[in-house]
Order: structure tokens, then C-alpha cells, then sequence
């Protein structure tokens, strides 16, 4: 194990000094920051582990705790970080893990700026969320000083937790050929990582190989108000659609005023149905009830904590990804056919 003798002798300063900079007293010791970037980025090459029980004894009561840092992203997926943070706590106390959660937020695409070396250091595993395909590439091009672990990511470098984008995709392309739908239509938003596209295509093609027609696609902004806008517009350039399938729950539940104005009834000849990443309450008490294909996000984070405590504590842990089946609910918009 590397220790801070051998980072201040390599940085050619003293040990007192790595020590500061490592507890990030830099400023208060009047340190300059030339000296502490030279410093971190001597102790994140050489796989720098500060003792444990040095970074994790919480102030009140000194219990010893790991901490967890978790990178969320700032945009409209914030909107499920509760629900990713319930599976969170809902992991740490089923299995008692002496976790600490700490979450910092990042732009999509300059998550590079976010993983500062000195916050890296101060924790003792990095769960990296909703990352964009910059932020793929600048990952697996990084070395990092501790476990990194990618929520529903593919890597071939890290481990993952992903949920089964093939069957989000197809169960609706599925159920809307099993109910004699010939005219399909999709509502999405610009991908934001290749999942919202594997889970596009295999709609597209389980459409295809059902005897339906291609989906019609339609791309708008990720609010409410652009999938009325949306829907609004798929409907009355092509009245034919008799089913929808929405790439996230929100444009649904922005298109239900659509379905309201034009007078269309459920259960009619129209379905339609979401992937749902909402509460499933909020589904359920829309009109119409809304058909979705819910995302497991409370297991996948349960997952993602459990596999983080796995490979903090075994050597020479393997790269592991572990797909999480989904599940389809049906309701209103797309009733069980009898």
C-alpha cells in the first residue's frame, strides 16, 4: 500500500504537507495550489488509499462509516434521483452497511470538471449516474483511486447495474401487434446514451417483424408541455395511429390533455404506452390510467450499493454487469385484451 511518505518524497515535499493537502487543508495552511496539484495527482497515480478509519469516522460519535460518492446529473432526470436514493437507503439498512451518501451534481457531458482529485480521494467508492457518451468516453480513457461503479451504463472497463433496454423496447412493439395495431407511432426525445436507442430500435424492429407498419418518429423537447405538443400534431397529420409508444413518462402525461381536446376514448381504438421512470402512483391516478413499462430504479440502486460494498472489499474483484428485468403494468391507455 502506498504511503504518504513515498507520495512526499516522490512530490519532494514534506510528509506534514501531503497530509494537509490529502485532508484538503490546503488553504487554511496557505499551501499553494501548484504544490496541491502536484501532490493529488502524484497520489492518484500511484493508488494513494488513505487509511479508512482516517476519512470515514463521522464527527458525532466517531462510528465508522464508508463513504459513497454518487454523481447525479443536472438536468430533467433529477426528477428520479428520489427514487434511486430510496433504493439507496433501503439497501444500506436491509444489509446493515456502514455507508455515508454523498451526492454531486454535473452538467451531461462534462462530468470531467465534477471528479476534482481531491473529492475522489475523500471517499471511498465513485457511483457514476446518467453519464453521456463524453462522459463514457473520458471515463474509460481515466484511471481513478477507488471502485467505480456505472448506473445503467455499458463498460467494458467498470462494472454496472443496467436495466434490460432489449425489453423495454420490444414488450410494447409486442403487446401492440398482439392487439392487432397496424400503425405505430413513436414520442422520444434526443438520446441521451445508446440505451434510449437500443430500446427505440428493437420497438422498431419487433414492429416490423409483427407486420406493422415502421413507427412513425417524432422528437421533441424532454417536458410535458412538448409531448402535448407533440402528440397533438402526430395525431392530426396522422389520424391513422392507433398506437403510441412514449420514451418517457412525462411526454404521456403532457399528451393526456391531447387525447381530452380531440375527444378520444379509452378503451378505444388508440393505445398507447410509457416507459414509466415516475412514482407508480402517478401513473395510476391520470385519466386515462397510464400503461407502462416501469423502471426498477429502487432494485438497480439497491444493486449498485451492494455491488460497491462486493468490490470495496474483495481483491481482485472481476468487472461485473448485471441486467435487471423490467416490468409492464397495464392500465387504461392499453388494456388487457380479453
Amino acid at each position: 500500500m502506498v504511503t504518504i511518505k513515498e507520495i512526499a518524497r516522490e512530490a519532494k515535499v514534506s510528509p506534514t504537507t501531503v497530509s494537509l493537502i490529502l485532508n484538503n487543508k490546503s488553504k487554511e495552511r496557505k499551501i499553494s495550489a501548484l504544490t496541491e496539484q502536484r501532490v493529488l495527482q502524484i497520489a492518484q497515480r500511484l493508488g494513494y488509499l488513505p487509511n479508512l478509519q482516517a476519512i470515514s469516522l463521522k464527527k458525532g460519535g466517531g462510528t465508522f462509516s464508508y463513504r459513497i460518492l454518487i454523481f447525479w446529473v443536472a438536468d430533467t432526470r433529477a426528477q428520479t434521483m428520489l427514487r434511486f436514493f430510496r433504493g439507496i437507503e433501503a439497501a444500506i439498512e436491509r444489509e446493515s452497511l456502514p455507508f455515508e451518501v454523498l451526492l454531486q451534481s454535473y452538467r451531461p457531458g462534462a462530468l470531467r470538471s465534477a471528479m476534482k482529485d481531491e473529492l475522489l480521494l475523500s471517499c471511498h467508492g465513485i457511483l457514476v449516474c446518467n453519464a453521456a457518451e463524453e462522459d463514457l468516453e473520458y471515463l474509460e480513457a481515466g484511471s481513478f483511486p477507488r471502485p467505480l461503479i456505472l448506473y445503467n451504463r455499458y463498460s467494458r472497463k467498470y462494472s454496472s447495474v443496467v436495466m434490460d433496454d432489449r425489453s423495454i423496447g420490444s414488450i410494447p412493439g409486442e403487446i401492440f401487434a398482439s392487439h392487432g395495431k397496424k400503425h405505430p407511432a413513436v414520442v422520444t426525445t434526443l438520446p441521451t446514451f445508446s440505451g434510449m436507442s437500443i430500446r427505440q430500435n428493437l420497438f422498431a424492429y419487433t414492429c416490423r417483424s409483427r407486420d406493422m407498419d415502421e413507427p412513425l418518429v417524432y422528437c421533441c423537447e424532454p417536458t410535458a408541455r412538448s409531448g402535448y405538443e407533440k402528440t397533438l400534431e402526430l395525431l392530426k397529420a396522422h389520424p391513422e395511429t392507433d398506437c403510441i409508444l412514449y420514451m418517457r413518462e412525462g411526454l404521456a402525461l403532457g399528451s393526456l390533455r391531447v387525447f381530452s381536446e380531440l375527444k378520444i376514448p379509452f378503451p378505444g381504438n388508440l393505445e398507447f404506452i410509457a416507459i414509466g421512470d415516475s412514482a407508480l402512483d402517478i401513473s395510476e391516478v391520470c385519466t386515462p390510467a397510464l400503461s407502462v413499462v416501469h423502471l426498477p430504479l429502487e432494485t438497480v440502486a439497491s444493486e449498485c450499493t451492494r455491488l460497491m460494498h462486493r468490490q470495496m472489499h474483495a481483491s481482485g474483484c472481476g468487472i461485473t454487469s448485471k441486467v435487471i428485468p423490467v416490468t409492464y403494468i397495464s392500465r387504461e391507455s392499453c388494456p388487457d385484451q380479453i
